[in-house]
């Protein structure tokens, strides 16, 4: 959302007359969005701590969960941001349009690591981290493919 507020509100054209490109913005706000859901991320954490701690869970368990949430979220959060990034590069539509199918598409890359242990809990932990491992390198190849994904004309509103 911070990206499309500041891309409609003249932002960008100033990061842009600064000499800066499209993987120099991405980074900007990516980096942005990393260190704001750290903090909801280590908040999850201590939350699943104190909760396992009080029901008695045990200690290689709630590292497994913990590592779990570190490993899931930052790489969509990472994934998600620069998806929505694009998708508003690519429209000119009112602020804020590009959330509902940069979310979705989210949803839908996570929705398996809460479907799998349901189905083959014995599979549940070696599928997420395959999944965590899958959402980093497609967040890596977003990332690297920036600079090329839409041409500078198009970020401008």
């Amino acid at each position: 959302m911070l990206y499309v507020y500041d891309k409609n509100n003249g932002v960008l054209e100033y990061f842009l007359s600064l000499g800066m490109n499209q993987g120099d913005v991405y980074r900007q706000y990516l980096k942005a969005a990393l260190i704001l859901s750290s903090g909801l991320v280590g908040f999850e954490i201590v939350i699943n701590l104190v909760a396992g701690l009080i029901e008695g869970v045990s200690g290689v368990l709630l590292l497994e969960v913990c590592g779990l949430v570190v490993a899931l979220a930052l790489p969509v959060v990472s994934f998600d941001a620069l998806i929505m990034m694009s998708f508003s590069s690519l429209q000119k539509q009112r602020v804020g349009s590009n959330q509902p199918l940069g979310m979705a598409i989210g949803v839908l890359m996570v929705m398996p690591a809460y479907l799998v242990p349901l189905v083959v809990p014995s599979l549940a932990f070696a599928f997420d981290l395959f999944l965590a491992g899958v959402i980093v390198v497609l967040s890596l190849l977003m990332y690297l493919s920036s600079s090329r994904l839409i041409s500078r004309e198009k970020l401008l509103p």
